[in-house]
Order: structure tokens, then C-alpha cells, then sequence
């Protein structure tokens, strides 16, 4: 597991932070929440799916040097998930980002938009705090569970799944 803050240039970040949680921005009720079954909505909206682009705001990472830095050969599954403002913290099911087989091959990050006190829980225990600018990186197989946040109205998260250039 690699954590990089300060990930971005700040000006490439403020653009996508900015845009991300706008008003404007386009979510999208998703039933479950971190992991399918896990009885926990949240919004999400889909930049790839199915290794194809989903939406116009692909944009806002393609035109920084996310990818790059990440190392990205190609994308698998890239979207952000926003989860509101809870009483007190609820931790998500423990799960990996893939259930099809391809866990061994890929790896998964974690671009945190918004800081709050909601964190990233590993099964290993490591916590990984919500801190703008942040990005963990680890194997896909790495099970993990999002924590939601008690003190802002909103935890951001921007997810990458992905193979590394050799």
C-alpha cells in the first residue's frame, strides 16, 4: 500500500475537486452502497464502465496527469461515490473493488476529494484518513471498507481500478 499526498499539482486538483462537488454535478442513486448487498445507498457517478468511457467528465482526470502518475495502462472501472453526513461513523462492508477473477492483476486507488473524518478501513487495520488531495494505492484484492463522515455534509471519494504499464 503506497498513500501519496498532495497527489496532483494543486490547480489540477482544485478543477477537479471544484467540479466534483458542485452544485451541478451529476449523481446518481445507487442501491447499495461500498459493496452489493451491503443495504447502504450512496450516489455515484460512473466515469468507465466496463472499460469504456461513461460520461463527459472523464474528462476532468484525462486531462491531468492522474493517470500517468498512477502509472495506468488501462482502466477497468473509474467512478466517484459520495456518501452523506452521518450521526456517528458506519463502517461499510470489508470488500474488494472486483468480484469476476481479475483481482490478482489489478490495482485499486483512492483519490479523496473533500477532507473530513471519514476514513478508508483495511482489514489488515490500517485506516487511511479522508485528506483532499490524498491517493491510496493498493492491490486489488486488499479488502477495505469506507467509513463515513460524523463533521462535514459529505465524504468524496474518486475510485480507480486498473492495470499498470509494464
Amino acid at each position: 500500500m503506497k498513500i501519496v499526498d498532495n497527489f496532483l499539482p494543486i490547480e489540477q486538483f482544485n478543477k477537479i475537486q471544484s467540479t466534483l462537488l458542485s452544485d451541478c454535478f451529476p449523481w446518481y442513486w445507487n442501491d447499495f452502497g461500498t459493496y452489493e448487498g451491503d443495504g447502504d445507498g450512496q450516489l455515484v457517478h460512473s466515469f468507465i464502465v466496463g472499460s469504456k468511457i461513461n460520461s463527459d467528465s472523464f474528462c476532468l482526470f484525462d486531462d491531468t496527469n492522474c493517470f500517468k502518475l498512477l502509472n495506468v495502462d488501462m482502466l477497468h472501472k473509474h467512478k466517484a461515490n459520495l456518501n452523506y453526513k452521518r450521526e456517528k461513523h458506519h463502517v461499510g462492508n470489508y470488500h474488494t473493488d472486483f468480484l469476476d477473477g481479475n483481482e490478482d492483476i489489478l490495482t485499486t486507488s483512492i483519490m479523496y476529494i473533500n477532507t473530513n473524518n471519514g476514513y478508508t478501513m483495511f482489514e489488515d487495520g490500517t485506516k487511511v484518513e479522508s485528506i483532499a488531495n490524498r491517493m491510496v494505492i493498493f492491490d486489488c484484492s486488499t479488502r477495505h471498507a469506507a467509513v463515513t463522515c460524523t463533521d462535514e455534509m459529505r465524504r468524496v471519494v474518486v475510485n480507480f481500478n486498473f492495470t499498470t504499464r509494464s
